[in-house]
């Protein structure tokens, strides 16, 4: 049955709008978390250093505060190192054409070609393209706009980036207008 959609458009994600897509993402919903736990183990580094002026004999103060600036450090860096580590696997990935449909209330996105490395030597076996997966527009589902790209996110652990250059005005239009369901 053909679902009565609104916008079909193809497009292509670049490594640089990916990479800047997954920073946006992380800002908005990875880092203030990260921050809040920085800020906690650096108080307890705080305060066991004052335990350890205290007490200059207290080892385990020493030891405290160590860990606790080990852990600040790691909520820093982690964010980074993921970022990187993705950004590194879909650069090497090549780069799929991917499918926005926008219907009422909902947009299917699903991937439409297989990435450049199945394409060669084992051109006889089939690659299972994945099934659409259908982003209701509830209040789970947000979408930011920034001057490259769309940030579709759904909840705070599932988005999408959708490139706004290859869009037209219109079309832009019908992903802004997702969210309020007023296509």
């Amino acid at each position: 049955m053909k679902e009565n959609y609104r916008l079909e458009k193809e497009y292509k994600i670049s490594v640089d709008i990916f990479r800047e897509g997954y920073r946006e993402y992380q800002k908005k919903y990875v880092y203030p978390k990260s921050y809040v736990f920085m800020g906690l183990f650096a108080l307890l580094a705080a305060d066991f250093i004052y335990a350890a002026v205290r007490e200059p004999d207290n080892l385990m103060s020493y030891l405290l505060v160590v860990v606790c600036l080990g852990f600040a450090v790691r909520e820093w860096y982690n964010p980074r190192k993921i970022r990187r580590s993705l950004v590194e696997t879909y650069a090497g990935a090549g780069q799929p054409v991917y499918k926005i449909s926008v219907g009422d209330g909902f947009a299917d996105i699903s991937t439409v070609s297989e990435p450049a490395e199945n394409n060669g030597e084992n051109a006889d076996e089939e690659y299972a393209l994945p099934e659409p997966t259908r982003i209701p527009s509830d209040g789970q589902m947000n979408i930011l706009e920034y001057e490259q790209f769309f940030l579709l996110v759904y909840g705070k652990s599932v988005f999408y980036i959708i490139p706004s250059q290859d869009f037209t005005e219109d079309e832009k239009k019908i992903i802004r207008c997702l969210k309020n369901r007023e296509i």
